[in-house]
């Protein structure tokens, strides 16, 4: 790389940072996702953001009406399992999806795993972790990516994500290409004040 040339910092994030920012629940990834879009830097994710967080509202769509019909917490979390949605739910699920999208038009969406040795990774990341299927695919797809040049900081609020995601990229030898951090881990580390 050329001198004076600064690399372009990429981040690939997790659902749980996507839903911060969707439903504005944490003013931090809030207004980090938003530095990141000023500085024109560079945000990805797999495509199976958009399935878990449909997943998501749809689940809370069933806990609003749900609640509208003054069920009880356990018949919320019995039936939950089971809703019945119908089709105007999955248009507004779709619609919040979009205005997502709309709102943090910087996040690029990829299908990592495309091949049989992509997936070989994940089973292998999942049979040797504590990660449950969505975070390994986040983890796969983020090593993945890091080795194709799409993201250098896997952003992750998950706990266990952040501490098994170390382990294993120091296990699989990409601590030099991918870094895992929080939201305030990023703040601190590229925006200090």
């Amino acid at each position: 790389m050329p001198r004076g040339k600064r690399k372009i910092k990429s981040f690939y994030i997790d659902t749980n940072i996507a839903l911060d920012y969707a439903t504005n629940r944490n003013i931090q990834t809030v207004l980090v996702l938003e530095r990141i879009k000023e500085r024109r830097w560079r945000c990805v994710s797999s495509t199976f953001l958009a399935m878990e967080m449909a997943d998501y509202k749809k689940e809370d769509l069933f806990i609003e009406k749900a609640r509208s019909k003054k069920w009880e917490m356990r018949k919320i979390l019995r039936e939950k399992d089971n809703k019945e949605l119908k089709s105007v739910d999955f248009e507004n699920t779709i619609d919040w999806f979009e205005d997502f999208k709309k709102r943090y038009k910087k996040i690029e969406m990829y299908d990592f795993l495309q091949d049989s040795e992509s997936w070989k990774l994940a089973q292998e990341i999942s049979f040797n972790s504590n990660l449950n299927a969505p975070d390994v695919i986040h983890l796969t797809s983020a090593i993945l990516g890091a080795v194709g040049g799409y993201c250098d900081v896997f952003i992750t609020n998950d706990k266990l994500l952040n501490n098994e995601a170390k382990r294993i990229i120091e296990e699989y030898k990409v601590k030099s290409i991918l870094k895992v951090m929080t939201i305030a881990e990023v703040r601190k580390r590229f925006f200090k004040k």
